[in-house]
């Protein structure tokens, strides 16, 4: 779980230095255009050919079509021009689920450590026993992030905007499968993907993505951060439901309220449980503990600019790149985030297995999903 979702940017520069190059400088006359520093990204997974359009049968594994604009910038400004590669993610079937019976699903977006062992696929499998579809995205794999990748560079290589584009890729490819009801789909994420879940009621957002298809029915935020907005408050209407400790550094609770006020005063009703003594991804198999090396971001508000894309930190820019940048160009200048950012990143909370939270929390979940869904 480490570093669970601050930018691997603010570590990047001495935890990967190494990896860092600049093109050497040309010998030719000046005409010549010299390479810009990047920082080398792994090319995407080779994977089957995505499906458009999904089966009564497909269950499993599923190869969908995504798009990787990896800053906000690309999702203001040229998105549908975006190149499509093939994104991954595990179907959950209800028994009962078929065309005749089409069931509510959600898309599960994992946190930034990735699918974890007693989250992600028990999460899917509690919903399909309770008559929901669970489909895991993975935003990881695709993106080429292997098992033995560096936490640090893992959100250098897939970013939360990525991240946001794989939440609604999912919505669209999930509205084709005839054994779901393409009206009743949520989303629902963990730490950076509570996060996202967050971004991805942003109207805007809806209109770039998805704009033929119907918006998330509802949105479940598991102990996501609230540091960072998108720059804009108008919401697709969808309720949000926030769950998280108050023994959690990772997540300012005053902020948080903040947050919500604006959330709700967008047109999205907004229900909030705060947990006492809870600290941060409690339904990890691992012991509970203080997690030393973890950080997390206080004192710092993080946004877009609403008409640029570039990323804020206490409204200065700290990340624009350039219009033709490529993803390795785009990545060394998310690096330079640190020189902003560092002067809030705190050190330490509180993660672990904490049974009786787990408990709590999905129960609430549920009655969420089930008010909401009308089951």
């Amino acid at each position: 779980m480490k570093l669970t979702y601050l930018f691997g940017a603010i570590f990047l520069l001495s935890a990967c230095g190494q990896a860092i190059t600049e093109a050497p400088k040309s010998e030719e006359p000046a005409v010549q255009k010299q390479a810009r520093p990047s920082l080398p990204l792994p090319p995407f997974a080779d994977y089957p050919a995505p499906k458009t359009q999904l089966q009564a049968s497909d269950v499993g594994n599923v190869y969908f079509p995504i798009k990787s604009p990896y800053d906000f910038s690309r999702v203001l400004s040229g998105y549908d021009e975006l190149p499509t590669h093939t994104g991954k993610a595990t179907l959950v079937l209800p028994e009962s689920a078929s065309a005749e019976n089409p069931v509510p699903a959600m898309v599960i977006l994992h946190g930034s450590g990735g699918i974890k062992e007693g989250r992600e696929p028990d999460y899917a499998k509690l919903f399909a026993d309770n008559g929901i579809a669970g489909f895991i995205v993975d935003y990881y794999e695709p993106r080429g992030v292997k098992p033995d990748t560096v936490y640090q560079m893992k959100t250098m290589i897939a970013t939360e905007v990525d991240v946001m584009s794989d939440a609604y890729s999912a919505l669209k490819i999930l509205g084709t499968h005839p054994a779901i009801d393409a009206t009743r789909i949520g989303v629902t994420g963990y730490s950076y993907g509570g996060m996202a879940t967050r971004y991805v009621l942003d109207d805007r957002l809806k209109k770039i993505m998805a704009p033929n298809a119907p918006p998330f029915a509802l949105h479940i935020d598991v102990y996501g951060p609230c540091h960072q907005t998108t720059g804009h408050k108008g919401t697709t209407g969808a309720p949000y439901l926030a769950l998280h400790g108050d023994n959690d550094n990772s997540v300012d609770p005053a902020l948080c309220q903040t947050v919500y006020k604006d959330i709700e005063a967008s047109g999205s009703s907004v229900e909030n449980h705060v947990f006492p003594g809870a600290g941060h991804a409690w339904e990890n198999v691992s012991p509970r503990k203080v997690f030393e090396e973890g950080s997390f971001v206080r004192g710092c508000s993080f946004t877009w600019d609403p008409k640029t894309g570039a990323f804020l930190v206490d409204g200065e820019a700290g990340f624009q790149p350039e219009p033709d940048m490529t993803r390795p160009e785009r990545a060394m200048v998310r690096a330079g985030l640190g020189k902003l950012a560092g002067k809030c990143v705190g050190q330490g909370y509180l993660v672990g297995s904490d049974s009786e939270t787990d408990k709590k929390s999905k129960a609430i979940q549920l009655e969420f999903m089930k008010k909401h869904f009308g089951l």
